[in-house]
């Protein structure tokens, strides 16, 4: 009886070997195939990695380096790219109406986006720069239906756009999205150019319309993206733009710039930051249309 034990205890140690025998192949298998999966993975990312650099270089080399000169205004910007994140894009163009210029401020969660709203932008420049061409908000309206269908789920772009007409010192200006947008005149309080509308993307349904504003003799515009409000905030921006009223275009450009460097830390930003400063000069002559 004791023998028979010991040979069922045998046969059971025997198969209880060969289990593990073959669950060891099976983990031999399974890691063997991780290993695969790993390296496809990393070669994916590369990859991914090398389209996004691809797209940083589009954007950059569509971005315009310099300004037209305008008479009565005095324009200051600076576009300063994100380590992390970008898809910042501005341009100020003047129209076939040499009476007539655009400025054109945009900021999308990442360059996919970007180079998606850029090729809109291409698409309908001959209409931006037309001489009688649509209203800000037809424009920006039908890039926003454009968009949609390109838009990934968690795609966005914030959107400012403004026509300036110096026959009658008028700013008429479209926007959706958190485009930081300020308007400031002597002896009035600073004005925010706020949009209710969310930004573009696939949920986007808004209907968009026109704000004008009467620009005054030495009065101020500043435009700011994202990654500048979301650093310092819309107060900090106000408080800066009131403490420096009496400062050229560029010391209030280069004074975001700073305080949002030294809030951080960084030497550069994790994301895009873009800040566009207008003067209106002293003498402004209004002509009849």
């Amino acid at each position: 009886m004791a023998q028979d034990e010991s040979v069922q205890l045998k046969n059971k140690i025997s198969e209880l070997e060969e289990m593990l025998q073959i669950k060891n192949i099976e983990v031999m298998t399974y890691r063997q195939e991780l290993t695969k999966f790993s390296q496809k993975l990393d070669s994916l990312m590369s990859q991914i990695a090398g389209d996004m650099k691809m797209l940083a270089k589009v954007q950059k080399a569509l971005t315009p380096t310099e300004l037209p000169n305008i008479p009565g205004f005095e324009i200051s910007r600076k576009f300063v790219y994100g380590t992390q994140s970008g898809g910042d894009y501005f341009d100020v163009f003047e129209h076939e109406d040499k009476f007539r210029f655009g400025l054109l401020v945009a900021s999308s969660s990442g360059y996919a986006m970007s180079a998606s709203f850029l090729s809109l932008i291409l698409k309908v420049s001959h209409v931006l720069e037309a001489k009688k061409g649509n209203p800000p908000d037809r424009i920006l309206q039908g890039i926003a239906e454009d968009l949609k269908p390109l838009a990934g789920p968690n795609d966005l772009t914030h959107a400012f756009y403004a026509v300036i007409d110096r026959r009658d010192y008028s700013l008429k200006f479209c926007s959706a999205g958190n485009i930081g947008a300020y308007y400031m005149a002597r002896g009035k309080p600073l004005q925010s150019m706020k949009s209710t509308l969310s930004p573009f993307g696939q949920q986007f349904t808004g209907q968009l319309a026109c704000a004008a504003i009467e620009l005054e003799p030495r009065s101020r515009v500043c435009i700011v993206t994202n990654g500048l409000t979301d650093v310092l905030g819309s107060d900090t921006i106000v408080k800066i733009m009131n403490d420096t009223a009496k400062a050229g275009v560029h010391d209030l450009r280069n004074e975001l710039l700073f305080q949002a460097q030294q809030k951080t830390g960084l030497a550069e930003p994790l994301r895009d930051q873009t800040v566009v400063v207008i003067d209106v000069k002293d003498r402004v002559i209004k002509l009849a249309k």
